[in-house]
């Protein structure tokens, strides 16, 4: 339901804003910790080096097709992007001239879309 969602924010609000998928560390590796009766089969090992961090963002571009409006970039080894946004696991954040504008709850029980779709509905009133 939560790609589903995401799939249909992109397609509506494309026209006012850009969206890029940040793909950070795995969360669940095949060859690592997993929350007990979680099974995925994104079958993606932990990451050793960058080249297999950008492999893995690129099987999950072809594993859930992604809307072509939605860019996907991989999180550096040092883990930057996660660190500066507090990421977690997922997490929305809309920025508006070079400054947060919305930070989104951390997922996966904080993640909210429709709280999203609020936020983009009354600051760009679809169009």
């Amino acid at each position: 339901k939560s790609k589903w969602q995401q799939t249909i924010l992109v397609e509506e609000f494309s026209s006012v804003a850009d969206f890029l998928l940040v793909y950070i560390d795995e969360a669940h590796p095949s060859d690592g910790w997993a929350a007990p009766g979680i099974s995925s089969s994104f079958d993606v090992k932990k990451h050793r080096n960058q080249e297999d961090r950008c492999a893995a963002a690129h099987q999950l571009l072809k594993r859930f097709s992604l809307p072509p409006q939605c860019q996907i970039v991989a999180d550096c080894m040092d883990n930057n992007a996660n660190v500066a946004y507090g990421v977690s696991f997922e997490r929305v954040c809309i920025v508006q001239r070079q400054k947060i504008a919305y930070l989104g709850g951390k997922g996966p029980f904080f993640y909210n879309l429709q709280e999203v779709r609020l936020w983009l509905e009354q600051n760009f009133r679809k169009r």
